[in-house]
């Protein structure tokens, strides 16, 4: 009985939503945005790095909710609601980090 209830926090350990600083970004090539102007580059670098930001604060709060859940019910129920947001702030985070480097290729002055 003892290492089944082991057994059972540790799997309910594993489901656990991560923070976001430990989401790594999704691989976004800059090129997707080499055909915008410098303007419209920085325009959704502004509204990508907005939506990030949001989801950031999502995961946070998933990870927390998870980790109270945890240890009252030893079951990960922001994770189980859908509250982990963890693969749509790995392509934000891509997304960002792309459009600052398309950024730097767009506003370049000749």
């Amino acid at each position: 009985m003892r290492n089944l209830v082991i057994l059972l926090l540790a799997f309910s350990v594993a489901a656990c939503a991560d923070r976001a600083s430990s989401v790594a970004p999704v691989s976004v090539s800059a090129g997707d945005y080499a055909s915008m102007s410098c303007g419209d580059t920085k325009a959704m670098l502004k509204d990508k790095r907005v939506l990030r930001d949001t989801l950031v604060n999502q995961q946070n709060n998933a990870a927390i909710a998870d980790a109270v859940t945890v240890f009252l019910v030893l079951l990960p129920l922001g994770s189980v609601f859908g509250a982990d947001v963890e693969g749509e702030l790995a392509a934000a985070k891509g997304e960002v980090n792309a459009l600052e480097r398309a950024v730097r290729i767009n506003c370049r002055t000749a």
